[in-house]
């Protein structure tokens, strides 16, 4: 007899119990495991991508920075004559014309020099007087010597032979003459000396009043009634497109740079304004003058500008290693919040397929120079060539026909168009957001576009 047939019913009951509780543990153990990789396995091999049409439009490529709003025009003019200030005739905020007062230092020591200047103009006249008179009358005398010399003459007396000789001991009537010339020359000379030291002078005392060099709005007024002001060499500032500086109340204006705080006033066109951003080497050999940007202020986002690329600087700037050049923007419109100083993000159309056949660029794969898409229904990889890349649509030149379902391939190495960064983007199962209330460019209409960056 064994020991499990001596053990009572009851405890034979419960073996039989836990056995049966261990196996539904074991079984609903495995149908988890189940459910949890093999049925999601098989559903996510089911799953299928999203997938567009190859549509045709208008594709184009851009590269981006920021900037600031300045002023196309702008000085800091100086008073040329120093003195002490007596009157400030403007405030900021202030709009004047060329030429407007803006304010006058203490003119007596300017009109002290004019006085002496004229006085010294009068000497230096007078001798120039004296000195022709001198030269006339020694022509005179070597006339009457020629003249005299040219008659013959009887055998002179011992009175005459020794007149004579006291004659020639004396200087000839050539030299007379070519030292009176000389005499008339200097004076000459002094006299236009004399005439030029009264003209400066007399500029000086103008120069006491400081007058606008360009139209403008005052920005800035960096002196005051009583302070010492002039004696610089002027004022600097940008003078945009026109690089040609103005001079007025004895300051200048050079095209080198916006210099604000180097004069007695600063003085900008806000009607005017335009924008200064620096792009990276890599794309700053992408942009060129008269080429078409958008602008957008931080200030405004939702208002977009459009701006003409009137410059690129020919010459860099290195911060931190990162060579940058500097290029500048004429906005068509300036809107009447604007401010200079203001942030600006400024996109340049570098490259635009006018008519073009165009897919999401989340669709191509690239590998090295070549590039692929995946067609839709299970037919396979295809390669293409591309032209334009755009920031979200890339033009395809061939491989592809208008209509053409392709996938659009989720983690893909993509070409992220414009930046020429080459990243990726993760698909997320849903139709990338298109411009036009979500409509994918061109369908319907034939006229895609894409704006990159």
């Amino acid at each position: 007899m064994t020991k499990a047939s001596l053990l009572p019913r009851h405890k034979l009951r419960g073996l039989s119990m836990l056995n049966v509780a261990l196996i539904a543990i074991v079984l609903a153990i495995a149908t988890t495991a189940y459910l949890l990789f093999f049925r999601g396995e098989s559903e996510a091999a089911g799953t299928t991508r999203p997938t567009v049409a190859v549509a045709r439009g208008d594709v184009t490529a851009g590269v981006s920075s920021s900037g600031t709003l300045q002023s196309s025009q702008s000085a800091s003019p100086q008073f040329a004559t120093s003195g002490t200030v007596t009157a400030v005739l403007v405030k900021v905020g202030q709009v004047v014309a060329k030429g407007a007062a803006i304010a006058r230092i203490d003119p007596a020591a300017a009109q002290r020099e004019v006085r002496i200047a004229e006085q010294n103009q009068i000497a230096a006249s007078n001798s120039v007087t004296a000195a022709q008179e001198t030269l006339d009358d020694a022509e005179d005398a070597k006339d009457e010597a020629d003249a005299a010399a040219a008659e013959p003459t009887p055998t002179p007396t011992p009175g005459q032979q020794a007149q004579t000789q006291t004659q020639s001991q004396g200087q000839s009537p050539e030299v007379v003459v070519t030292n009176a010339k000389a005499s008339l020359a200097r004076a000459k000379a002094d006299k236009e000396q004399a005439d030029q030291s009264l003209e400066a002078a007399e500029s000086d005392v103008a120069n006491t009043t400081l007058t606008a060099p360009i139209a403008g709005t005052i920005t800035a007024i960096n002196g005051s009634v009583g302070s010492v002001a002039g004696g610089s060499s002027g004022s600097t500032g940008s003078t945009g497109s026109t690089g040609q500086g103005a001079t007025a109340g004895g300051s200048t204006s050079s095209s080198t740079s916006t210099a604000t705080g180097t004069g007695f006033a600063d003085i900008s066109d806000l009607k005017t304004l335009q924008v200064v951003a620096a792009f990276p080497e890599a794309d700053a050999v992408k942009v060129k003058a008269k080429q078409a940007a958008t602008v957008t202020l931080n200030a405004e986002p939702g208002n977009t500008l459009t701006a003409t690329l009137t410059s690129v600087s020919p010459t860099p700037t290195t911060t931190n290693g990162v060579v940058s050049y500097s290029a500048t923007f004429t906005l068509a419109k300036v809107p009447a919040t604007a401010r200079i100083g203001q942030t600006a993000n400024v996109t340049v159309q570098t490259a635009k397929a006018t008519n073009a056949l165009y897919v999401p660029s989340t669709a191509i794969v690239t590998s090295g120079t070549t590039y692929t898409v995946t067609m839709a229904n299970g037919g396979g990889s295809r390669e293409i060539q591309i032209g334009v890349r755009g920031d979200s649509f890339t033009e395809v030149k061939s491989g592809l026909d208008e209509g053409d379902q392709i996938e659009l391939i989720q983690g893909a190495i993509g070409t992220a168009g414009g930046t020429g960064q080459g990243q990726g983007r993760t698909g997320t199962g849903q139709l990338p957001a298109q411009p036009g209330g979500g409509q994918f460019p061109g369908a319907g209409t034939g006229a895609g576009a894409n704006r990159g960056r």
